[in-house]
């Protein structure tokens, strides 16, 4: 019976380890969704410096009466296509026509006089003087007509050259004044983009450097530019400087207001050496004691790597890469964020 029971014993405690004996199970990370990119060499032609801008055009003017009066007639809507010197309003003249009339005949009442008395003159009745002053009041009265004329011509306004009607800013009935603007006027066969420039990096610019413009709104098409303006003082309360670059528009597809996106050739040397690499700059992370690193594709692993990097200069929306990296890697650029050293990765679709 002792037996039985030293056996029994045994037997429940083998049981016991047994099942107490856990199975060890192994949990696989999921790999992380990851975009990237190829590192390559600075190239001026593929990976020239960036802007954003905005379209405008290149030639606009505000268009206003040069004398005061109610706005009779405004046959242009915004909008419109209108011709160099057709009709853009006019305002009531009836005032400086009463103006001019009566100028009119008192011009016309000098020259009578001045003719009288040059007859006489001639004939040897009266001083020289007589027919001078004659003269005199006689050609100060026709220009006295002359100028209140310039009123009624100026009652109309036209354009002085062809475009579109970009803003209408008064209205039939409205009391227009020189100076006041009734409506602008812009001509887009030509348009142009102004984007600010850091100041490290605007001398890499001249007048006549070439640009690729790409536009939003038209699904991306490249338009090709040509910097027409660069300047040489900054705005005070920023550190950039405007650079303009001109867009030929024949078809007047790119219309002024449009966001655009401009990339221009660097012409420094020593920013563009050939052996210079330079990354997006939201790639690059920072530890808590200042190193920089970024993430790098291992191909054959499917894993993320963290690279140490020296960085360099910095170019708008890029920066240089001065050893960490090499021609070829392959940086991730999209959910980087999620990754450590030797996360899995997958390439996204």
């Amino acid at each position: 019976m002792q037996k039985f029971s030293k056996s029994f014993l045994i037997l429940f405690l083998l049981v016991g380890i047994l099942s107490c004996k856990e199975e060890k199970t192994t949990v696989v990370p999921q790999p992380i969704s990851v975009k990237t990119t190829t590192v390559s060499n600075f190239s001026n032609a593929e990976n020239g410096m960036k802007y954003s801008g905005t379209i405008s055009a290149e030639k606009l003017v505000n268009l206003t009466f040069q004398v005061a009066g109610t706005v009779e007639t405004l046959p242009v809507n915004m909008g419109d296509f209108v011709t160099q010197n057709s009709l853009i309003g006019t305002v009531d003249v009836t005032a400086y026509e009463s103006q001019y009339q009566a100028r009119a005949a008192q011009a016309k009442l000098a020259k009578e006089n001045y003719e009288r008395i040059r007859e006489v003159y001639e004939k040897g009745s009266i001083a020289e003087i007589r027919m001078i002053e004659a003269k005199s009041n006689y050609e100060q009265a026709t220009a006295a007509a002359n100028a209140v004329y310039q009123n009624v011509k100026h009652a109309r306004l036209t354009a002085p050259f062809s475009g579109y009607v970009g803003n209408k800013m008064l209205e039939v009935g409205d009391v227009a004044s020189p100076g006041r603007p009734v409506i602008q006027l812009m001509n887009i066969d030509v348009v142009k983009a102004v984007i600010p420039i850091p100041s490290e990096e605007i001398n890499h610019y001249r007048v006549g450097d070439s640009a690729n413009v790409t536009i939003d709104a038209l699904e991306n098409e490249m338009f090709q530019g040509v910097v027409k303006e660069v300047a040489v003082a900054s705005n005070r309360m920023n550190p950039v400087y405007n650079v303009q670059i001109s867009i030929e528009n024949p078809e007047r597809t790119i219309k002024p207001g449009m966001a655009c996106t401009i990339q221009l050739q660097v012409l420094n040397e020593e920013t563009t050496k050939p052996s210079m690499i330079t990354v997006p700059l939201e790639t690059v992370s920072v530890n808590e004691d200042g190193t920089n690193y970024v993430y790098i594709y291992n191909t054959e692993k499917n894993i993320a790597q963290r690279k140490k990097v020296t960085l360099g200069k910095l170019f708008n929306n890029r920066i240089e890469i001065v050893n960490g990296v090499s021609n070829k890697d392959k940086i991730i650029t999209s959910g980087y964020h999620k990754l450590t050293d030797g996360t899995p990765v997958i390439l996204a679709q």
